[in-house]
């Protein structure tokens, strides 16, 4: 569309011309991305709280990034089960009371395998983190390193594969506690949470503060959980995946490809020699085009208006 390349001719575009097409498709896309537009996008994750924790690393895959996982639908992606045996400080090998999840319509099972993260819930009351050592035996797992602290039977345990994405935006969230109840978190912004005194104070977390930095984003939570067998659930936004090779799919539905067909051509249009009348008409459709699938990428349920419960109060008791 944007005359790079003649649509009846047979050859295609160079190696350098699909490099530059690609380079201002993942850009756009980039762009669109901050709109808050891209609802299919919208996925649940879960955080493990760590005792004491105040502020959790998220997006960082290296050792330093906290332990989080993609959770869609809500409540998978990773393992929840206990110890069967004891362990002693420095052991380095585990005994499950269970090793995968219970598959259901549409969602296989997921199982404990060699290096999948695992964390290990400690009598000290902090979770010891590190991988899996090859395949399971039963359901004895061989871990990397040896916990730190003793870990009594019936200690929780966790396991998934892969760190969580740094998330662009955090919508919601709660804290599912290990019986099942469910604790809202009231997302906050960043005055409110460093108007807080005490901000280590141990509790159930039910406020969070996001700061989404440039390669990982930084979640602050309040109070500083006390608890290591619950799990932090939040709503977030993810990236939307670039456009590595020829081979990759687009990350869109299907009725967003019109969007980003001539959105693109629109991108690359200064590029090639093109009439004006040709460029108002990419011009137009890529708008319009834009508009309509924006409009219908929207939730659909009711809206409630209310005053805000939020009060502060000074050291004073102002």
């Amino acid at each position: 569309r944007s005359g790079a390349v003649d649509p009846e001719n047979t050859i295609g575009p160079t190696p350098t011309q699909l490099t530059n097409a690609a380079e201002a498709l993942n850009l756009l896309i980039k762009e669109w991305e901050y709109l808050g537009i891209q609802l299919w996008e919208r996925k649940y994750a879960a955080i493990f709280p760590q005792k004491g924790q105040q502020v959790y690393v998220l997006g960082d895959p290296t050792p330093a990034g906290d332990h989080a996982c993609l959770s869609t639908p809500l409540g998978t992606g990773f393992v929840k089960t206990t110890l069967s045996a004891a362990m002693a400080a420095g052991a380095t090998t585990a005994t499950l009371t269970a090793i995968a999840t219970t598959a259901t319509a549409g969602i296989p099972a997921i199982t404990v395998a060699t290096t999948c993260n695992i964390g290990i819930q400690q009598d000290s009351g902090t979770i010891f983190w590190t991988t899996v050592n090859g395949a399971l035996s039963g359901n004895t797992a061989t871990l990397t390193a040896g916990i730190t602290t003793a870990a009594s039977a019936g200690q929780c345990v966790y396991a998934y594969a892969t760190k969580l994405m740094r998330p662009l935006r955090v919508l919601d969230g709660f804290y599912r506690m290990n019986g099942g109840n469910d604790v809202p978190c009231l997302i906050i912004p960043r005055e409110n949470y460093n108007r807080f005194g005490m901000k280590s104070s141990p509790g159930t977390t039910i406020q969070l503060y996001y700061d989404p930095q440039s390669t990982s984003g930084n979640l602050y939570v309040y109070p500083a959980s006390n608890l290591t067998n619950g799990v932090l659930y939040i709503e977030m936004t993810k990236p939307i995946d670039d456009q590595d090779t020829a081979t990759d799919d687009f990350n869109f539905p299907q009725e967003w490809l019109n969007t980003l067909k001539f959105n693109l051509a629109l991108r690359l249009a200064p590029e090639y020699e093109i009439s004006e009348i040709k460029y108002k008409q990419i011009q137009y459709i890529a708008q319009q085009s834009f508009e309509d699938v924006k409009g219908y990428d929207q939730e659909f349920a009711s809206m409630y208006l209310q005053p805000s419960n939020w009060t502060y109060t000074d050291n004073r008791g102002y």
